[in-house]
């Protein structure tokens, strides 16, 4: 993996949750993001990557995406099986030390 991406999302819970990026699959014209959650070790600046999680591409305006969940269950379940047979080409070193850099955001009124 040569270039490493962060960014960082508002949870439903009001809280920003960060990511790390790894790809993005297509399926029946639907775009998704494949991303790992990324998490701050307590009392330090080393990142510790957790879960594998997908995002619904609902729209690209040059480098703005926005991103929405996966509610549908067969929808995810596509998702999740092209995800598994095109994961083992990433070689994610989760011993690796990431540095995340903060992007200023611009707000966005939907």
């Amino acid at each position: 993996m040569d270039k490493v991406d962060f960014f960082t999302m508002p949870g439903e819970d009001g809280q920003d949750h960060d990511f790390m990026y790894l790809d993005t699959i297509e399926i029946d014209g639907q775009k998704y993001w494949i991303c790992e959650e990324a998490f701050f070790e307590d009392g330090s600046e080393e990142i510790v990557l957790g879960e594998t999680v997908a995002f619904k591409v609902i729209e690209e305006k040059g480098e703005d995406v926005i991103l929405d969940s996966i509610d549908d269950d067969a929808e995810f379940e596509k998702v999740a099986k092209a995800w598994d047979e095109i994961e083992e080409e990433f070689d994610i070193d989760e011993e690796a030390e990431y540095d995340f850099e903060e992007t200023e955001e611009e707000d966005n009124d939907e």
